[in-house]
């Protein structure tokens, strides 16, 4: 079944699979409910055919409360709070759209409360090539805010998963981080972690083996780009199968360096780090050590892991409803 089944065919102009505007400062743009316990089911569905269409577009202009442009819910245990699909495979669209206009407002809030079966809050799809399945921005020009915020109160749960590539233009700031993969020796029944390397520069590594030859020397061939992208080089030399005082003859010129004072015919392994200097590198260095602004003085980034509550927490001090879940509300 469908709450609301909304569809524009046309297949020019700005259309709307469904349109919903509300004034109040309590008010829902477009309200959709599906209490069916089971099946595929739609607290609202919106779809458009315009290359400028939107399926379904809610806006909440009440410049105060606790507002939303577009609501959804499905107790469902295979359902969808809210689903947008735009069909078009080309132009500017978007699967849901929602804007509120309020200072606790929400642009589209999404809530699955069923506690089994693969239910999602907000599902985005896009089948354009260059489409987004989500999108999300932060236009306040000032502030910490966030174009998507993700947040889970499962322990073994992910705030945010990305199956496939991820790239990130700007800064990324982590905790901790690691790779996990299947066990090489055991894949069906056991992981393998290692964390990251850890420095306070922005440090490169490279490295490698290189056989000595006549004389006991060596030169190592860089790539053609390792000057221009580091600086501030330090160097690491091993002798394989026997020892022999080897030592940097001259150092990163041309990109490329000179090993002598070995045995002809010895591998020698090497490496070297540098420190970036490419243009983003010298535009956005990361602080090591920095004082916390006056707003963040007093909080956490990670409470827990101090013995503090939660109420200690960043997070939790810029906006105590991120770490709750919305209430769910009743239905006849």
């Amino acid at each position: 079944g469908r709450g609301v089944t909304g569809y524009a065919g046309a297949g020019s102009g700005t259309t709307y699979g469904v349109f919903g505007e509300s004034d109040s400062t309590s008010g829902c743009g477009v309200y959709g409910y599906s209490g069916a316990s089971s099946g595929t089911t739609y607290g609202v569905y919106g779809e458009s055919d315009s290359t400028g269409g939107y399926g379904v577009y809610g806006r909440a202009l009440a410049s105060s409360g606790t507002t939303y442009g577009v609501y959804g819910q499905s107790v469902s245990t295979d359902g969808f709070g809210v689903f947008g699909w735009a069909t078009a495979s080309s132009g500017t669209t978007y699967g849901v759209y929602g804007f509120s206009a309020s200072t606790t407002g929400r642009g589209m809030l999404g809530y699955a409360a069923a506690t089994s079966g693969a239910t999602y809050g907000v599902y985005g799809q896009s089948a354009s090539t260059a489409g987004l399945g989500v999108f999300g921005s932060a236009s306040a020009t000032t502030g910490t805010n966030y174009g998507v915020y993700g947040v889970t109160s499962s322990p073994s749960g992910y705030a945010g998963y990305f199956w496939g590539k991820v790239h990130v233009t700007g800064t990324l700031t982590k905790g901790g981080g690691a790779f996990k993969i299947d066990h090489p020796l055991d894949p069906e029944h056991k992981y393998l972690s290692h964390s990251f390397v850890e420095s306070p520069d922005m440090m490169n590594v490279y490295n490698g083996i290189v056989v000595l030859g006549d004389g006991g020397e060596a030169w190592v061939e860089l790539p053609e780009w390792f000057e221009a992208l580091n600086r501030d080089f330090r160097y690491q030399l091993t002798c394989i199968g026997g020892f022999a005082p080897v030592y940097i003859a001259e150092e990163i010129a041309a990109n490329r360096f000179k090993i002598a004072g070995g045995i002809p015919g010895m591998k020698v392994s090497w490496q070297v780090t540098g420190i970036r200097q490419d243009p983003f590198a010298n535009a956005h260095r990361i602080p090591v050590e920095e004082d916390k602004p006056e707003g963040e003085r007093g909080t956490y980034l990670h409470p827990e892991a101090w013995g503090q509550p939660k109420e200690r927490g960043l997070d939790f001090q810029r906006d105590p409803q991120l770490s709750r879940e919305p209430a769910v509300e009743e239905h006849p």
